[in-house]
């Protein structure tokens, strides 16, 4: 699906993720998303289900980016503080959003069980 990296900058418990092979400015707001559901994955996946099953979401944000699912299978990410007339976005199907939330959970559970648990307080850093 996406690859991402993982990344802990020396004297931080901050994971920061990427996704390098992703064009700006869909690699930077997938960075955001991860940012703002950190510890919040199971709610977003249940909006998700709730879109798959014919609702429509478009209050799913947080602190940084707004994702709006609707039921014909899209999930579109806005940046937040965009102050364009159009915002930057980028689009993915209600199935890719959810894989990727679900890609996401293994690989923090995989860097969590190599290099220890984070503080429950962190949230990783995005810029």
């Amino acid at each position: 699906m996406f690859r991402m990296e993982l990344s802990q900058h020396a004297g931080t418990s901050k994971i920061y993720v990427d996704f390098p092979d992703e064009p700006q400015p869909r690699r930077e707001l997938l960075t955001l998303l991860i940012c703002d559901i950190w510890n919040q994955e199971d709610f977003c996946l249940s909006e998700i289900a709730r879109a798959e099953a014919g609702a429509t979401v478009l209050n799913l944000y947080n602190n940084l980016v707004s994702m709006r699912l609707y039921p014909d299978g899209r999930a579109i990410i806005y940046d937040l503080y965009d102050e364009n007339d159009e915002p930057a976005h980028t689009e993915l199907t209600l199935a890719e959003a959810k894989q990727l939330i679900l890609d996401w959970l293994d690989a923090k559970a995989k860097w969590q069980a190599e290099h220890g648990p984070l503080n429950d307080g962190t949230v990783p850093d995005s810029r």
